[in-house]
């Protein structure tokens, strides 16, 4: 928070005059301004109120997140809050809308008009995170037969409501998507022409049951402002515009974080969350995690002769896990984002990351290896171990091959389970580290069985 426009936004309210207090206020951009709200107590919030129309508080609420908006609804008198919520981009309403209890939704949409309350109901059908549930059903649409000039005062008309006047849709007589137009060929377009002879045919378009991670990928890959929502007919259901996409890229980096990190809920409000709440967010993965565990330890069990024959070896396992556990994050951390921007569509493409990623293990495990034979020789033979060669032998070959191993993992862990239709992020870096740890575990042990024990 910037703290000098929040203290001057503030500071306006307790001292200036009705007049240059909203004048003043209504200078700043309204992100600034719902910065100061937040801020603000409860009491300044009251002035507030009482100086700024509804239509001014709506384009300052669009900036502030679902959660404190509700809070600020409880200071409020539900005209008032109506009367914001009709006023917000429909999109924007329905998303408020849905994170109320029901009894407290179904008391606003009584209080609202007929037109408002059925266009926002009309959304509640759509599924969380589909094309539908971020979409607006304020857009610019135009017949076919229209000529230049009928669609101007038609977009004139239309645009006092619109989210966006940068794309104009065309449809026909039974409201089906056939063509669009950008404002500036709108406007380039020479008087009497028709639109079905001058739109854009080629058109892209989503259906509203499209996953909205999906749509993201869209905007992306064209580098679209907005994009149309169709049903199976093609017929117009509404548009989805870049500032929803901006936050749905947002969303599910956040998501894609919190399972990489194996927490099932990464949203946290530090005000009402309790320790309790917090465990149970990190609880499923830790049990699923530890059931894992049983098996590292069985590991070390199978090899408890290996340990007490040399057991010097021990003190190296710290290093080997968390080296080849590293490296398989690594791994995971570039195959997770190439899965996410499509980079893997063949069964080619993907032969040749893991091929990549398996000579990456390699060379790193080489290099390394060769750095740690002399550093673990130089303290061995420093404290006058007797196995000083042939357990540097192991330390050495066993960082080669578990670096090959675990890169390798790291790498085809996210790809399978991305096969399955499941989100690869799933594949989290302690899973994964789990996976390696076991991996490490039972080429070190096996290679200082062969090596050392088996010789002495």
């Amino acid at each position: 928070m910037n703290n000098e426009y929040v203290n001057e936004i503030i500071e306006l309210l307790q001292t200036a005059t009705d007049e240059v207090c909203r004048e003043q206020i209504l200078a700043y951009h309204p992100y600034e301004v719902s910065e100061a709200l937040v801020a603000m107590s409860e009491a300044e919030r009251g002035r507030f109120y009482r100086l700024f129309k509804e239509t001014d508080v709506s384009a300052i609420f669009s900036y502030i997140e679902i959660e404190d908006i509700l809070d600020l609804f409880d200071e409020m008198k539900p005209r008032y809050i109506v009367n914001i919520i009709q006023d917000l981009d429909i999109d924007d309403a329905v998303d408020i809308m849905q994170a109320m209890d029901e009894t407290e939704r179904a008391a606003y949409l009584k209080l609202m008009t007929p037109d408002h309350r059925e266009r926002i109901k009309s959304l509640f059908k759509y599924a969380e995170d589909s094309a539908g549930s971020i979409m607006t059903t304020a857009y610019i649409e135009v017949h076919q037969n229209d000529t230049v000039e009928t669609a101007m005062k038609t977009l004139i008309r239309q645009a006092v409501d619109a989210e966006t006047i940068n794309t104009i849709y065309v449809t026909d007589d039974n409201d089906k998507l056939v063509g669009t137009m950008s404002l500036r060929e709108m406007i380039l377009a020479r008087k009497g022409q028709i639109l079905n002879d001058i739109m854009n045919q080629r058109i892209i378009a989503v259906t509203a049951a499209m996953d909205q991670e999906e749509v993201a990928t869209i905007f992306k890959d064209y580098d679209f402002n907005a994009l149309p929502v169709v049903d199976k007919r093609y017929r117009m259901l509404g548009i989805i515009t870049i500032d929803d996409i901006v936050d749905v890229i947002d969303e599910e980096a956040s998501e894609d974080y919190s399972r990489f990190a194996a927490v099932s809920d990464v949203d946290i409000d530090s005000e009402t969350e309790t320790v309790w709440m917090s465990a149970k967010k990190r609880l499923p993965w830790l049990l699923v995690l530890s059931v894992l565990g049983f098996l590292t330890s069985t590991i070390i069990a199978q090899f408890e002769g290996t340990l007490e024959g040399v057991p010097t070896i021990a003190l190296f396992m710290p290093m080997i896990l968390g080296m080849a556990g590293n490296t398989g994050t690594q791994a995971l951390a570039v195959t997770v984002r190439g899965l996410n921007n499509s980079e893997f569509g063949t069964k080619s493409e993907i032969r040749r990351h893991l091929l990549r990623e398996v000579g990456t293990g390699l060379l790193n495990g080489l290099i390394i290896g060769v750095i740690l034979f002399g550093v673990t020789l130089a303290f061995l033979l420093l404290v006058d171990n007797p196995e000083a060669f042939r357990i540097t032998q192991v330390v050495s070959l066993s960082i080669l091959a578990s670096l090959t191993v675990a890169t390798l993992a790291g790498a085809l862990i996210p790809i399978i389970i991305n096969s399955f239709k499941i989100d690869p992020a799933v594949a989290s870096g302690p899973f994964v580290t789990m996976v390696v740890d076991i991996l490490a575990l039972s080429v070190y042990f096996s290679l200082a069985t062969v090596l050392i024990v088996n010789t002495l």
